[in-house]
């Protein structure tokens, strides 16, 4: 997160979730949630012929509850993946994005779901034009089972960002597969 402006974005979303008004003492709930797995995508808008060059990609959010089964959450999302197809042949660099996430989540019982839009910059390998920061999206589902004080479980995600530079705009997909441990306070 070099980019003042997604630091920026990063705080504002952070203030915003822990500041919403919340109904009821029940649902009064803040919790940290780390993920962790590996993505796999494309650096096209579509998710059609992911390339199957998995790395590693992490994300942690802040959530706070609105209501027993809806909160929303801020937090920093880093997703991953080789380009190896196109014109990557011959290079096969990683496809790196850094993002501010803001969303909203539905939970019930051990089953969530999540749809968010994001803020931030996705680099294209290591060598090239410095990425401009845009706007993307983003939706996950999963399971989080009980154990001891944290709820742990495994996540899909997908996400699409934006991966433009001073001279083009383009977009990269990924798909996630990702553990989760969740720890609840209040």
């Amino acid at each position: 997160m070099n980019d003042p402006r997604l630091r920026a974005g990063f705080v504002l979303a952070l203030v915003m979730a822990a500041g919403m008004p919340i109904a009821g003492r029940a649902a009064a709930q803040t919790s940290v949630e780390a993920r962790s797995g590996l993505a796999v995508g494309n650096h096209t808008s579509t998710a059609a012929g992911l390339e199957w060059a998995p790395a590693l990609s992490y994300e942690i959010r802040i959530a706070r509850r609105l209501r027993p089964q809806v909160a929303v959450s801020a937090g920093y999302v880093r997703t991953a993946f080789g380009c190896r197809e196109g014109f990557c042949r011959g290079r096969e660099p990683t496809v790196t994005g850094h993002h501010a996430a803001l969303g909203a989540e539905l939970s019930h019982g051990s089953l969530w779901g999540r749809v968010g839009i994001l803020y931030g910059t996705t680099r294209i390998g290591t060598e090239g034009e410095t990425p401009q920061a845009g706007p993307g999206l983003e939706a996950g589902a999963g399971l989080r089972l009980r154990l001891g004080p944290a709820r742990i479980g495994p996540g899909l995600s997908w996400r699409r960002m934006s991966a433009d530079t001073p001279s083009s705009t383009d977009h990269a997909v990924a798909l996630g597969f990702d553990l989760g441990v969740v720890f609840e306070f209040d």
